[in-house]
């Protein structure tokens, strides 16, 4: 399914988290340059709250998945390149902002034929949401 398509079915909520996604992807990335993954992941968390959710059970996932889409989205059609983890962050602050548990993952994989390599995702009660259905398989998580 091409970006284009997925973003038409995107609801007006994707719409909003795309928007916002557009404006704090290069904020993250800022922050990553300048202060390290550790005080950009502790700020961003602190901004996010960790609010308890006001979604029923069942729109959870749903929510979970249109936020991952979103984010996604903006960051192959930014302007300002981003990266996995950019993207990972993001995902992660803005679930929690709406209290929905999450797993950042960050994983290595060293291949004979493309070499050392890292990656990072965001799972959901051991769903992938943003970094690819396989990316648990193909990389080893860091601890």
């Amino acid at each position: 399914m091409s970006v284009r398509s997925v973003a038409r079915q995107l609801p007006p909520l994707g719409w909003r988290v795309l928007g916002i996604s557009l404006v704090l992807l290069p904020v993250i990335d800022v922050s990553l340059r300048i202060r390290g993954y550790a005080r950009t992941r502790t700020s961003i968390l602190a901004w996010s709250g960790r609010q308890r959710s006001r979604l029923a059970a069942d729109a959870v996932d749903a929510f979970a998945t249109t936020v991952a889409q979103a984010v996604s989205i903006a960051g192959r059609r930014s302007i300002w390149p981003t990266t996995c983890l950019r993207q990972a962050l993001l995902v992660e602050a803005l679930l929690a902002r709406r209290g929905i548990a999450s797993e950042l993952r960050i994983g290595v994989r060293n291949l004979a034929t493309t070499g050392f390599g890292a990656h990072a995702w965001v799972e959901r009660d051991g769903r992938v949401l943003i970094g690819g259905d396989d990316a648990a398989s193909q990389h080893l998580p860091l601890p």
